[in-house]
C-alpha cells in the first residue's frame, strides 16, 4: 500500500502545483488592426414621414386643392379618397383650414367670399369629415347678397383645405390663419399639395 501511496502522492502534488494560479501579468500592447470586413447588406427602407413622402419633414402640412370648379346648390364639397396611412395619421392630429379663391384672392371659410364685384358675396360655413382613407370639406352657403330663396351658383377659382399639424398650429399663435398668404408663408417648404377628386 505504501508503494501505491508513494506512486500517487507525487502525481497529486504535481496536479496541485499546475492548477494553482499565479499573479497575473500586465496586459500586452494592442496588436495591429485587421483588414476591413465586407460591407453588410442594406437595411430595409424606413417608414415615410407623417406627411407621406420620403425625405420630407414629418411635421409638414398637406394641402388639397380643387382648381377651378363650379358650385352645386351654391356650395361645394372638396374631397380626396385613397389617402395613405401617413396621411391618415396627419389628418387625425391636425387642424383643417379652408379657403375659397375668388377675384384672384383667397378668402378664409367660414366667412364671406366676394364674387364678380364687391357687392356680390356669399357667407359660407365649412366643416370637414374624415373616414379611413377618405377626407372631405363641405363649403356650405348660409347667406348671400342676391335677393332669392336659394343660394346663387358661383364660379370658384380654387377651393383649398390645408391640414396643419395641431402642434404646429398651437405653436404659431401669432400667425393670422385666416390670411392664406400668411398661412402658406408660416408653413414654409414643407407643404405637400395634392389634387382633390373631381
Amino acid at each position: 500500500m505504501l508503494k501505491k501511496l508513494t506512486f500517487i502522492l507525487p502525481i497529486l502534488i504535481a496536479v496541485i502545483f499546475v492548477s494553482c494560479d499565479g499573479d497575473k501579468g500586465d496586459v500586452g500592447p494592442a496588436g495591429p488592426a485587421g483588414a476591413q470586413g465586407p460591407a453588410g447588406a442594406q437595411g430595409p427602407k424606413g417608414d415615410s414621414g407623417v406627411n407621406g413622402e420620403d425625405g420630407k419633414d414629418g411635421v409638414g402640412a398637406l394641402m388639397i386643392s380643387s382648381g377651378p370648379v363650379k358650385s352645386y346648390q351654391g356650395g361645394y364639397v372638396l374631397g380626396k379618397s385613397g389617402l395613405t396611412a401617413a396621411d391618415s395619421v396627419l389628418i387625425s392630429k391636425s387642424a383643417v383650414l379652408t379657403y375659397v379663391k375668388s377675384q384672384n384672392r383667397y378668402y378664409a371659410v367660414p366667412g364671406v367670399v366676394k364674387f364678380d364685384t364687391d357687392t356680390k358675396f356669399t357667407n359660407f360655413n365649412a366643416w370637414s369629415q374624415y373616414f379611413d382613407t377618405r377626407f372631405y370639406v363641405v363649403v356650405d352657403p348660409i347667406s348671400w347678397s342676391e335677393d332669392q330663396a336659394t343660394a346663387p351658383e358661383r364660379d370658384f377659382q380654387d377651393v383649398k383645405a390645408i391640414i396643419v399639424p395641431a402642434e404646429k398650429y398651437r405653436l404659431n399663435g401669432s400667425v393670422d390663419w385666416t390670411d392664406y398668404e400668411a398661412t402658406v408663408k408660416s408653413l414654409g417648404a414643407n407643404v405637400r399639395v395634392i389634387t382633390a377628386d373631381k
